[in-house]
């Protein structure tokens, strides 16, 4: 296997690798001598072929085409000793170098069947847990989905009521709503009390900025859970586990 190069530059390592994909895949080996470059512009005499591989020995040929620190040879060399591998050169002046590594045969192994992947069940404790969430900026509610869906949970989205009515009549019914209270046209208690009032008692969250003490008394009188924003992403995950323990309750 040759490759064809420009006199005045080394081989690319796209062209290497094409050598090495290419003895491995369409050649049947019949020794144990795998070639690495069969055709290299820079040639030396015998004399010097063994201090290519000394740290920081580079031939005066070699570094008028191409930098380096005199490393890549002696760093080959430890590998293949590591390997117990015996790395070859032969070359010929004024015409070029071949370099090879000695590698083990081993016996032609039949190919396995492919087995399907199976995926790994998710064990994260909001798992597949629907949750619908209302709030009149699309941002709040793309952030919501990042946070909510990196906990495990399935996210429906609404800007508001009637989208919301929507949503559930599309997909299932969530197991609890997340509503802001400021929304286009009317506020989230009252978003929550017509969901509530179409789907059952749906486990609510009120997000807000408002902390008035009425706010506060009408969502707790509809058994409406309040959080003040900024919301804590370590609150709002420890109100939906509750949602998910009284869920398991419920069903046993």
């Amino acid at each position: 296997m040759w490759i064809g190069c420009d006199q005045s530059r080394p081989p690319e390592s796209s062209q290497i690798s094409a050598v090495l994909r290419f003895t491995l895949k369409r050649t049947s080996l019949q020794s144990n001598s795998l070639p690495l470059i069969t055709h290299w512009p820079l040639s030396r005499s015998k004399s010097k072929q063994r201090v290519i591989f000394q740290e920081f020995h580079r031939l005066e040929q070699g570094a008028k085409v191409a930098r380096g620190l005199g490393l890549g040879m002696s760093i080959v060399e430890r590998i293949a000793r590591v390997l117990d591998s015996k790395i070859d050169v032969r070359s010929v002046v004024g015409r070029g170098s071949h370099f090879s590594v000695g590698v083990p045969l081993a016996p032609a192994v039949a190919a396995l069947p492919q087995r399907r992947a199976i995926p790994a069940p998710d064990f994260r404790p909001l798992a597949d847990m629907c949750v619908l969430c209302i709030d009149n900026e699309a941002k709040i509610l793309d952030g919501m989905e990042l946070l909510l869906g990196g906990w495990g949970c399935k996210v429906m989205k609404a800007p508001g009521t009637d989208a919301a009515l929507a949503e559930i009549a599309r997909g299932p019914t969530p197991v609890g709503v997340v509503v802001d209270y400021h929304l286009d046209g009317g506020n989230g208690i009252e978003a929550i009390r017509t969901l509530r009032a179409r789907y059952g008692d749906l486990p609510a969250i009120l997000i807000t900025a408002d902390r008035s003490p009425e706010v506060r008394r009408e969502a707790e009188a509809g058994s409406m859970q309040v959080l003040y924003k900024p919301v804590k992403p370590a609150s709002l995950r420890a109100l939906l586990s509750q949602w998910r323990v009284q869920r398991i309750a419920a069903a046993e």
